[in-house]
């Protein structure tokens, strides 16, 4: 048992090791190999058991950014802070385990388990979107790939999942030829499976670069102000705060007078703007003098009677201090700005500073400047792509993402945060732009190419020509189909795996 459980560690670390950092995205076509070992021959319980270890070691590891939130920030202990991280992987392990039962329950099938079990897993890290709280599709396999371009474009068919599925076949394919299950066929399939990416992915590069080139450039600067996360919320620093963003986007315009419109991180403006009359002022004339459109994050107020509550929005002001639309994060971060089942966790307290807790906005249209759309998302919001789906769907010609990664630290954590929205891009064939308050600061076009980036842990500004797009994909129209049709052969497998099963026993 012990051999089991090293090489369900060594499974568990060689997925982490897909993503950044370290970032070595070859490994994750082999990182559930070890896991496929380790439950041979063992038995249903012993292999969730396996399963549940290896989710533990992946994403303790993985998520590691969690700890450096809850201990910097959080107000905890270190010893807590590593408690909270290993609590929430043991919520989120079940996903492995449940993938290592069903592997050793298909150890005599062993042409679901070369050809179908790919698709249990894409199964699973659809379930990952929806549970646990609100949601959590932070360590998708596909997000280890984004590097190799032409591999990953079918996702704009797909999404992400199809990518996923490709990258467990090639697991279960090589756990396959090690094996002697079906290897010619195997290794046939995902030939074909990738050179049939490949091709698809350079036909449809060429298709989106030229439907971009015929499209007039919409300039954006990204105004990066590096404030402390410990800093942030300070009200003594909020002066030193304004001062940053207004040098930076006076300095930005300077730079580049023909740029359309200054983009601020997620609560640039740690205060009521538009109801703060000390502080309200000075963005006004910061707008003023820059003379350009401005989108910021800010705080708003939501009132239901005689109680309120916080919004975590982007608002969007133009040349003239007229108000153009806001849109208030939809997707709140559990235990950040609320705190779920908070009757019966009375005793928790969310990280993001104030007494009153967040509430999710409403409205989830485009906002409009000089004719172009621009579908919000804030924060984490990136990380799911139906949030996407519904800002396209509703007329976005791009996404602008507004976020604050200082929780983080130099961790993994803005580096992953930064590869996911990449995919939203690919996904849609619309542009994203991202504003960090301490980097990563970025832009993609339609192909996930990126256009330059505002390093982490850096002040600054930088201007982006993106070209706004307006072309509905498969996946835009469809959806989550190819999840579901995951699904249904999941379910159509353990059936028919069961009846022969059962049809053997009786014999």
């Amino acid at each position: 048992m012990r051999k089991a459980l090293f090489l369900s560690i060594v499974s568990g670390l060689l997925l982490t090791a897909g993503f950044p950092k370290p970032e070595l995205h070859f490994l994750a076509w082999i990182a559930l190999i070890p896991l496929l070992f380790a439950i041979r021959g063992k038995t249903g319980k012993q292999a969730f058991f396996l399963g549940y270890v290896c989710g533990l070691a992946h994403y303790s590891t993985a998520l590691l950014w969690i700890w450096h939130a809850v201990y910097y920030y959080g107000g905890v202990n270190f010893i807590l802070a590593l408690l909270i991280l290993i609590l929430l992987a043991a919520i989120l392990a079940p996903f492995h385990a449940l993938f290592a039962l069903i592997a050793r329950k298909w150890e005599n099938h062993p042409a679901l388990l070369v050809f179908v079990l790919p698709f249990v897993w894409v199964a699973l890290e659809f379930g990952l979107t929806y549970a646990p709280f609100s949601g959590f599709p932070w360590t998708l396999m596909a997000y280890t790939q984004p590097p190799v371009s032409r591999l990953v474009q079918f996702a704009d068919i797909t999404g992400a999942y199809g990518v996923s599925w490709l990258v467990a076949f090639g697991n279960t394919v090589i756990f396959g030829l090690i094996r002697g299950h079906f290897r010619k066929t195997g290794a046939s399939l995902l030939a074909v499976g990738i050179l049939a990416a490949v091709a698809y992915g350079s036909w449809r590069l060429d298709v989106v670069k030229t439907e971009q080139s015929a499209v007039p450039p919409f300039k954006v600067s990204i105004i990066q102000g590096n404030i402390e996360q410990s800093l942030k919320w300070d009200p003594s620093f909020l002066d030193r705060t304004l001062k940053i963003y207004r040098q930076l986007s006076l300095d930005a315009v300077k730079d580049d007078p023909s740029t359309d419109m200054l983009f601020w991180p997620e609560s640039a403006m740690p205060f009521l703007y538009g109801i703060d009359d000390r502080y309200t002022p000075f963005v006004n004339d910061i707008i003023r003098d820059a003379g350009k459109p401005v989108l910021m994050g800010t705080i708003g107020i939501s009132r239901a009677g005689t109680s309120r509550s916080l919004l975590n929005q982007g608002y969007l002001v133009d040349e003239n201090l007229n108000f153009r639309g806001s849109y208030a994060k939809q997707h709140l971060v559990p235990f950040g700005e609320y705190v779920p089942f908070s009757d019966l966790l009375f005793f928790v307290h969310k990280i993001v500073p104030g007494e009153m807790q967040y509430v999710p906005g409403k409205q989830s249209g485009p906002l409009y400047l000089n004719g172009n759309a621009m579908g919000v998302l804030v924060c984490y919001e990136v990380i799911f792509p139906q949030l996407s789906r519904e800002r396209v769907l509703r007329g976005a010609q791009m996404l602008m993402n507004l976020t604050n990664d200082g929780w983080y630290g130099n961790t993994g954590g803005p580096y992953q945060h930064l590869d996911i929205s990449r995919w939203r891009a690919i996904e849609f064939r619309v542009p994203i732009v991202r504003a960090a308050n301490t980097g990563i600061s970025a832009a993609f076009d339609a192909t996930g190419a990126e256009l330059g980036r505002i390093e982490w842990d850096k002040e600054g500004f930088l201007t982006f020509a993106v070209r706004p797009m307006r072309s509905i994909t498969l996946y835009a129209r469809f959806g989550d189909i190819f999840a579901w049709f995951c699904i249904f052969m999941t379910v159509s497998a353990l059936i028919f795996s069961y009846i022969q099963d059962a049809g053997r026993n009786r014999k």
